[in-house]
């Protein structure tokens, strides 16, 4: 189901209810995560963990799955800026260029993104599962540069030894941003008991996907 406004239906309230109990993907699209559509997907998420009967994970998984959503939609967005400035994506120095303007581009030019990605056929996509495992999978339809995924790599493998944010402040790497992203994903999950390896991402020619692995039976109410 594509997401184009704030409100949930009853009868997509009802779709949800039903994936969950027939234990079947629950299964929605967008293009960019605007401030409707993530109203929208906090919903989704609220009546899917209802229907889990795990409510006190609202709070954790909604950071993490707001920002695997959020980095999603920017990672093609960032494949329009870069392919309209005549940048080439997997060049260092162009790379480093080309961040450097993007995020004030994208925010100034909302609309504009959001219409080339339309045209683009550039899509987020979300897929919650709840059978002994519950699963939260985010994935766009590009796929990212072999640095981008080497930094991700590194920021979970230094998580491995955070217990908080402030362990983390000396170790952000500023190209992307903050740096706190993922970085605080992993923190929320270690919260939740769990650990770098609930936390997966796969690469395919054309996809980037990441996943996040919470089996039921090692939860216990925070």
């Amino acid at each position: 189901m594509k997401v184009e406004e704030a409100e949930v239906s009853e009868q997509e309230i009802e779709s949800i209810k039903v994936a969950v109990k027939t234990r079947q993907p629950v299964d929605f699209f967008c293009y960019t995560l605007t401030p409707s559509q993530k109203t929208r997907f906090q919903k989704i998420l609220t009546v899917f963990l209802e229907e889990c009967d795990q409510t006190y994970l609202y709070n954790y998984l909604s950071y993490c799955l707001f920002e695997l959503l959020d980095n999603a939609s920017k990672a093609n967005a960032k494949r329009v800026y870069f392919k309209e400035n005549n940048l080439n994506i997997n060049d260092e120095k162009d790379y480093k260029n080309g961040m450097q303007a993007f995020k004030e581009d994208l925010t100034e030019h909302t609309e504009h993104y959001l219409e080339e990605l339309k045209s683009g056929k550039l899509m987020v996509h979300l897929l919650l599962t709840a059978n002994d495992v519950i699963t939260i999978t985010v994935s766009n339809n590009t796929k990212i540069t072999d640095a981008e995924y080497q930094r991700i790599q590194t920021k979970i493998e230094k998580t491995k030894n955070y217990v908080d944010l402030a362990d983390a402040i000396a170790d952000i790497d500023q190209t992307e941003g903050s740096g706190l992203g993922i970085i605080t994903v992993i923190i929320m999950l270690k919260k939740l008991g769990l650990n770098t390896s609930n936390l997966k991402f796969n690469i395919t020619d054309n996809e980037t996907v990441a996943t996040i692995e919470i089996p039921k039976d090692t939860l216990e109410e925070v």
